[in-house]
């Protein structure tokens, strides 16, 4: 894992680069993201229906 993935694992998509705490938060519901440029992001799914979240998504 280069520096940059290191960099994005573990912070929310849509979150700034500079943002103090871009990790997520304790009440919200995360899916990771995996297989692509954005892997190790969390997508913040808080919300979404089951059938949403089950179907999947391609980014």
């Amino acid at each position: 894992m280069n520096g940059d993935e290191q960099l994005l694992n573990g912070r929310v998509y849509g979150h700034d680069h500079d943002d103090p705490n871009p990790g997520p938060l304790p009440h919200r519901t995360y899916a990771e993201l995996v297989g692509g440029p954005l892997d190790g992001l969390l997508l913040d799914i808080h919300g979404w229906r089951t059938e949403e979240v089950d179907d999947g998504v391609a980014l």
